[in-house]
């Protein structure tokens, strides 16, 4: 599970994501979000993956980063489907339905933008190095994908 942001801008995020993995973090930020959401008590949902390192920092100690994070979910849907992508209509509804709960709740969310913060194996970097060790990672798994990476970032 990741959060592959390479800028604060959330925008700027989302374009330099090949499709691929735009469409996946759509997914795995929904993810994040509803587990920060049932560990509040908020939602019905399975807590289990709070301890991923990525889910903690959303989550931050029962004050999460939701408002911000919702953000870069929202730029990232918003980049897949202005590439052509798709969405069927239950997720498109379930997006609906949580764009209500964070708003209807967000006075429990820290309002400050989710810090950057870099986890891959055993590293775990704080601060603007996250950045650019997310953009390096994705040059490494795009150089080793059997198809050629489509993003909204020229080199």
């Amino acid at each position: 599970m990741q959060l592959f942001r390479v800028s604060s801008n959330h925008q700027i995020s989302a374009q330099f994501l090949d499709n691929r993995r735009l469409s996946k973090q759509v997914l795995e930020t929904y993810q994040i979000i509803r587990v920060c959401l049932a560990e509040l008590k908020i939602i019905e949902g399975n807590t289990k993956y709070l301890q991923h390192p990525i889910v903690k920092h959303v989550y931050n100690g029962g004050t999460p980063y939701l408002v911000d994070t919702w953000r870069f979910l929202q730029a990232c849907n918003e980049e897949h489907i202005l590439r052509g992508g798709t969405r069927n209509a239950e997720f498109r509804n379930q997006l609906v339905d949580l764009e209500k709960i964070i708003e209807e709740h967000k006075y429990l969310f820290s309002n400050e933008p989710l810090p950057p913060y870099f986890v891959y194996g055993d590293k775990k970097i704080f601060g603007q190095k996250a950045y650019e060790l997310y953009q390096t990672i994705l040059y490494d798994k795009w150089r080793n994908d059997k198809i050629a990476p489509r993003c909204g970032i020229h080199r």
